[in-house]
């Protein structure tokens, strides 16, 4: 059994969550048993009258049909819970991020990433627009936060924006020919 099925078996039995149940069954060096008492004495298992086991999973018989509601019921309420942790877990790091604008190293405005996201879909085009109008007039973009204020974002950004000085500066240059040849 690959580590990623032990770690969704104990989830599932346990009903905690992947996170949990990978450092439990890390700290108890991949024994699935082990790492059940363990969360249970940590008092997070939730689900105390099932019995664990550590075997191979035996298929089971169909569910009689009164119990198959309440099972999906109990799998949709499941997947619900999983995707809002998911998505505050996305929250939170858009809120620990920051999209910085900055003019002659004079930083203009932080915005959290999380707003930027939810601007995107309603501003989308004229935010594009004065990406790059800022661009030809001396702004500087960059990301600033745990994860995503590293080096090879902010690089990348970076290029952009020498690429659209130098782009500014042919322009230039290219006009001065002309008017010096006037």
């Amino acid at each position: 059994m690959t580590n990623y099925e032990m770690v969704e078996l104990l989830r599932s039995k346990a009903n905690v969550t992947y996170e949990e149940a990978k450092a439990a069954l890390e700290e108890s060096n991949w024994d699935i048993l082990d790492a059940m008492v363990l969360l249970e004495r940590q008092g997070k298992v939730t689900d105390k009258g099932a019995a664990y086991s550590t075997a191979q999973e035996e298929t089971q018989a169909e569910p009689e049909n009164g119990k198959k509601g309440a099972q999906d019921e109990s799998d949709f309420k499941s997947g619900m819970r999983r995707l809002g942790q998911f998505l505050r877990k996305l929250i939170q790091i858009g809120n620990a991020n920051s999209f910085v604008v900055s003019r002659h190293g004079e930083e203009i405005l932080s915005l959290p990433v999380t707003v930027l996201v939810v601007l995107i879909p309603f501003l989308f085009w004229l935010m594009i627009i004065l990406l790059v109008v800022g661009l030809f007039t001396d702004f500087r973009y960059s990301f600033r936060g745990p994860n995503l204020g590293n080096d090879k974002i902010n690089d990348t950004i970076s290029k952009a924006s020498d690429m659209a000085d130098s782009f500014k500066a042919e322009v230039i240059h290219g006009d001065s020919e002309e008017n010096s040849k006037k």
